[in-house]
């Protein structure tokens, strides 16, 4: 008798709720495709299936003998929020397959939510070599945008830092800005990405919840060449450049991090960004708590490693006496403190004192003592670790460092530790847990820490940079002291976050030392930019810090507070300049440091760090949000900070050019009041709204953080 296949097309959806468009799966029983929609026009994600790299291939999960979708009960995955509807779990089960004998992926949704999460687990039948894991790809594009496709901005973040990530239209997914990036590509959004419309107020959003196996990556394409609607995204757990991949022994279950596919409307896509942030912190926080240190001074941007005992003491000295009554209150220990890289052996001759005694010397003074070290980093003749040459890490890609690449080339002559070698959690614990006893620091900079994350050889093949680095930060926090506060540089956006109370964001800023010893005033470039995302990126310096940081402020106080490089009142910047970043840093609510060689400022450039009125607004703590971040700009121009108590605009011309702009408080400043009192910060000078428009005249390379106060 001939066999009829019936074949249903069964959706699990979810009712409307109080006008939020929520996602609904739909699959045909058998098979292993399915498709994410919000409603049954435009917001869309079709024609996905999962894809599992077996052996050194890409292998369809459809090869599975045993693909069913089932509706049944389950354990929810991500951390309670405001959403409170009912939650309900979908699971694609796939089974029977030579290697694997089970692969699922699990869908939590929830009545009124707009957005889903989503995560995997497999189970090995025999030992084989995991790549990763593609939880949707597809053969073609599985977006389809209406309209003209210049309204529409692809964001993605970068995996380090996070750095400088990217903003573009769909059509530069064919031209080499896609391609850019030395820590990940920029058509790759690394934990996070956005597809976003600001003139129609939606977008959809992609972001990690989980950190501990490997990263999600978000990856955009156009499949057909010239046809900017059509895009195609897919999301892989896996390493960063697809190099590391992990043995899974015959038993063994491994569970990819949850990320969130979520689609939102009737909301400024700078809101949506927000609240993403909040529930990516919500959950890989683990409930941690988060403390900023004291404004200050950090010894990097004016001597490098040329630090020494009288350099360090003759600033703190300055400090105390001239700028401690302002507020700034911590001096920061950088690099060149030690013999050598990656060596911790304080250098005698440069040092004779000790660092226990600058310590104690800043805290007499009134200061707070701030340290950097690299947890994840040593050296070759380090006279513990070279006797372990499997605890440290073979990259499997040795990266040559670029002359005047002042980032890495902080790396030259160093190595790092294994964190999958069951000794080496323990041993850098006991490490860092004697520098801490020794020296006192009630704050510190861990640096370099993407070093153990570097995709290469581990000693324990099972485990993932990820997991590796995870084990060792956590070891190390785990031994210090709960009140001191830690902030990471150079490293990815997650890890182990919890441990973390701040994370550097944004690239590092100066080539660091001063100009000459006649003219003794930190270097500092203010860069170029003509103004828009399909502009060639011009220099360093300010304008491609500036560029960076404007889309990390959703990490503030959701994920770890916000630790900016430190900014300068040099006189190698114009006054309005030195205003520029000042007031940028000021407004981001997070670390607050300069890194002038501060007892040879001139007297109106120190006043600049005197100033309460710009020191208070970051006391606030509150980040600025960049309102024009998704309007095609290169870097935003206009940045809204908002407290129950307060409201300062701030608006920047990055320009090379005089601008004179009228704003309009609705559109353009997202206010609905228009009766306010303005007054600039700075100046103290008074501006009138007129018609519910603001005209300014600004100079080039110029800011104005403006008050309103409701009348």
């Amino acid at each position: 008798m001939r066999r009829i296949k019936v074949v249903l097309s069964l959706v699990l959806a979810l009712a409307w709720v109080e006008g939020i468009a929520q996602p609904v799966i739909k699959y045909t029983q058998g098979s292993s495709e399915y498709s994410i929609q919000w409603d049954t026009k435009f917001a869309q994600i079709n024609n996905l299936s999962p894809e599992i790299d077996i052996n050194d291939k890409w292998v369809p999960v459809s090869e599975f003998k045993s693909i069913r979708w089932e509706k049944k009960e389950g354990t929810r995955f991500s951390e309670v929020n405001n959403y409170n509807g009912k939650v309900e779990y979908l699971y694609l089960i796939c089974e029977n397959h030579p290697m694997i004998s089970n692969f699922t992926i699990k869908f939590e949704l929830m009545e009124g939510r707009p957005y889903l999460v989503m995560n995997s687990s497999l189970t090995a039948t025999e030992k084989f070599k995991l790549g990763g894991i593609k939880l949707f790809t597809s053969a073609k594009e599985n977006i389809v945008l209406p309209g003209n496709t210049k309204d529409w901005i692809v964001f993605t973040e970068s995996a380090s830092a996070p750095h400088t990530g990217a903003l573009m239209y769909p059509y530069q997914l064919n031209t080499k800005k896609a391609k850019a990036g030395s820590y990940s590509k920029a058509n790759v959004g690394v934990w996070l990405s956005m597809l976003v419309n600001d003139k129609k107020n939606c977008a959809f959003s992609f972001a990690s919840i989980a950190s501990e196996l490997w990263p999600n990556n978000f990856k955009w394409e156009l499949p057909v060449e010239n046809d900017f609607n059509k895009l195609k995204v897919s999301a892989r757990s896996g390493a960063i450049f697809e190099k590391e991949k992990i043995w899974v022994p015959a038993g063994n279950t491994i569970i990819t991090d949850a990320f969130l596919v979520g689609y939102w409307e009737n909301q400024r896509p700078t809101k949506i960004l927000l609240e993403t942030g909040i529930i990516m912190g919500e959950n890989v926080r683990k409930g941690k708590s988060m403390h900023c240190p004291e404004p200050g001074w950090s010894s990097w941007h004016s001597y490098e490693r040329n630090i020494t005992e009288k350099s360090f003491l003759t600033s703190a000295e300055f400090i105390s006496k001239n700028l401690k009554e302002y507020g700034w209150k911590t001096v920061q220990i950088d690099g060149g403190w030690w013999t050598e890289p990656g060596l911790y052996k304080e250098d005698d001759h440069t040092f004779p004192h000790g660092l226990r005694y600058l310590s104690d010397y800043s805290k007499d003074l009134g200061l707070d003592f701030g340290l950097h070290v690299s947890p994840l980093r040593t050296n070759p003749k380090d006279p513990i670790t070279a006797q372990h040459p499997d605890w440290i890490l073979k990259p499997a890609v040795r990266k040559k460092v670029a002359k005047g690449d002042d980032e890495m080339e902080t790396t030259i002559g160093t190595v790092y530790v294994d964190g999958s070698h069951p000794e080496v959690p323990a041993f850098s614990a006991a490490r860092y847990q004697q520098i801490v006893e020794g020296y006192r620091p009630s704050f510190m900079k861990w640096d370099h820490t993407y070093g153990g994350l570097e995709e290469g050889k581990r000693y324990d093949s099972t485990m993932t940079f990820m997991q590796a680095h995870n084990k060792t930060i956590r070891a190390i926090r785990s031994a210090l002291p709960d009140d001191l506060i830690v902030t990471r540089s150079m490293g990815y956006v997650f890890g182990a976050l919890e441990c973390y109370d701040a994370i550097r964001i944004g690239n590092d800023i100066n080539h660091p030392g001063y100009k000459s010893e006649a003219e003794p005033y930190t270097n500092i470039t203010y860069g170029k930019t003509l103004g828009t995302i399909e502009d060639d990126q011009v220099e360093k310096g300010l304008i491609r810090f500036a560029r960076a940081v404007s889309q990390n402020y959703y990490i503030h106080k959701n994920i770890a507070i916000v630790d900016p490089d430190a900014f300068f009142v040099s006189p190698q910047y114009t006054i309005d300049e030195a205003k520029c970043h000042m007031t940028l840093e000021a407004i981001m609510g997070g670390l607050f440091f300069f890194g002038d060689k501060v007892e040879s400022l001139p007297a109106e450039r120190l006043e600049l760090l005197k100033n309460r009125d710009i020191i208070a607004v970051n006391r606030l703590g509150v980040h600025a949000i960049p309102l024009d971040l998704f309007s095609g700009v290169d870097i935003p121009t206009i940045w809204k900070l908002e407290t129950k108590d307060r409201l300062i605009i701030t608006i920047f011309n990055w320009l090379d050019k005089d601008v004179t702009k009228t704003y309009n408080l609705k559109t353009d400043f997202e206010l609905n009041n228009s009766k306010y009192k303005l007054t600039e910060l700075w100046t103290k000078k008074n501006f009138k709204i007129e018609s519910n428009k603001l005209t300014l005249d600004q100079a080039a390379h110029s800011v104005k953080i403006i008050e309103f106060v409701k009348l």
